[in-house]
């Protein structure tokens, strides 16, 4: 596992789709026309849950275990709609926040508030960034809806450079939509 100069690492946890459904989302986007700006290399598309940002060791380790008591059901993630951040990131979302996937947001929340990190306290919006950098503001059509089985979730190591590592994975396989809820910080 690499590490920077200060032996920390920028942690978050993250929906990691199959290599298919990477590949399908990228295909749609790199038939846009019109836009400018950086996109996202397939192999990094992904849907970040709960950012930790630069932890040390320690830190790393407990987010790691309290994760293992998350319990999600598995859900589909039908990505719908596009929109564009204010800071230039193109993303591609969903109508509506499914159930299961606001209850996994909550307890990862409470997995970085147990490690003693504060949770963003923004609204949960949940997204796959496609480009960066965006100049301009031609319309975007919204994609064909591109259908992801979230069965898992994962810890991933944003390395130098904009690289990912996924260091675990972690089942969804629970009986409710979340094992913390109650537990857990609200998202929105």
């Amino acid at each position: 596992m690499e590490q920077t100069d200060d032996h920390t690492k920028r942690l978050f946890f993250a929906l990691w789709p199959s290599d298919e459904e990477r590949r399908a989302l990228a295909r749609w986007r790199d038939g846009l026309a019109g836009v400018r700006g950086r996109s996202v290399p397939a192999g990094n598309l992904h849907l970040t849950l709960a950012f930790a940002g630069n932890v040390d060791p320690a830190v790393a380790e407990c987010l790691a275990a309290r994760a293992e008591r998350v319990r999600g059901v598995p859900f589909n993630l039908v990505l719908d709609r596009t929109g564009l951040f204010r800071r230039g990131l193109l993303w591609a979302g969903t109508q509506a926040c499914p159930e299961p996937l606001a209850a996994l947001a909550n307890d990862l929340a409470a997995v970085l508030a147990d490690c003693g990190i504060a949770p963003d306290p923004r609204p949960f919006h949940p997204h796959v960034t496609l480009f960066r950098n965006v100049r301009g503001r031609a319309p975007v059509p919204d994609p064909p809806a591109q259908v992801w089985r979230a069965d898992r979730f994962c810890l991933v190591h944003s390395r130098p450079g904009a690289g990912y590592a996924v260091l675990k994975s972690y089942p969804l396989c629970g009986d409710g939509p979340g094992s913390l809820s109650e537990h857990s910080a609200s998202v929105k």
